[in-house]
């Protein structure tokens, strides 16, 4: 196997206190990077992860910030780079959704889950870009779902958030072709259905049956799983992948 070495690079990872973003933000910690990583109001969850990455041998620099708030995702990012004096990878992670049909979405409705997870992903790329560009090598990498390719969720009916996944991945592939000149890769990663953290997605064990009954594999994924995958776009190893939707 070929190791993946990470050493003196810098990763800011949202929505990094649990699940998909906490394992991501380990997996790049034992790879060798410094962590920039945040949450929103479970202080304790965030510290954790933080001693996590400490126990790993590396740094993290832990910061309160509530995505919905563009203001908090710069100054997050601020912070990384007074301490650390780069990012150098971005995971945008941090997300949420509302299952509800279209016709019952609100605008409030709306616009929390575009905030979340569309525009907090834009201020998070334009908080890092600046610093990012002169040093040639970058990684972004954002979090959408198989809901943003295909409109489909595994349960229920998520059209907002379906909407919000399928506008990260174009935008991605936008960016992805402003960013090559400057080293700078950016790829999505979309999750089917995920356990975080050994937890068992609470559902009726006939609807968890019916979608396992899908999945090629024979199983849920795990947030580990995911991470993996976040670990090896961050590599050297995906110097030539970018507006891949994996």
């Amino acid at each position: 196997m070929i190791p993946i070495d990470l050493t003196g690079r810098v990763a800011m990872v949202t929505g990094s206190s649990r699940g998909i973003g906490r394992t991501a933000a380990l997996r790049l910690a034992e790879a060798g990077a410094k962590l920039v990583i945040n949450y929103k109001s479970d202080r304790a969850a965030g510290e954790a992860t933080a001693a996590e990455i400490v126990a790993l041998g590396s740094e993290a620099e832990l910061v309160r910030c509530d995505v919905a708030d563009t203001a908090a995702i710069a100054a997050m990012a601020e912070a990384g780079i007074t301490r650390f004096g780069k990012i150098d990878i971005l995971v945008n992670n941090a997300g949420g959704g509302i299952a509800k049909p279209a016709d019952q979405l609100s605008d409030a409705d709306y616009e929390f889950v575009f905030d979340v997870n569309v525009k907090a992903y834009v201020a998070a790329a334009r908080a890092v870009l600046p610093q990012m560009k002169p040093l040639g090598w970058g990684r972004i990498i954002c979090i959408s779902s198989v809901a943003g390719r295909s409109g489909k969720a595994f349960i229920g009916t998520s059209p907002a958030y379906a909407g919000a996944k399928g506008a990260v991945i174009s935008y991605s592939r936008s960016m992805a072709r402003e960013c090559g000149a400057f080293g700078i890769t950016v790829n999505t990663v979309c999750p089917g259905w995920i356990d975080w953290e050994g937890k068992n997605r609470v559902v009726a064990p006939e609807l968890r049956a019916a979608a396992i009954a899908q999945m090629p594999m024979g199983r849920v994924g795990s947030d580990a799983d995911v991470g993996d995958a976040v670990l090896f776009l961050a590599s050297g190893m995906a110097s030539y992948i970018t507006g891949v939707s994996l």
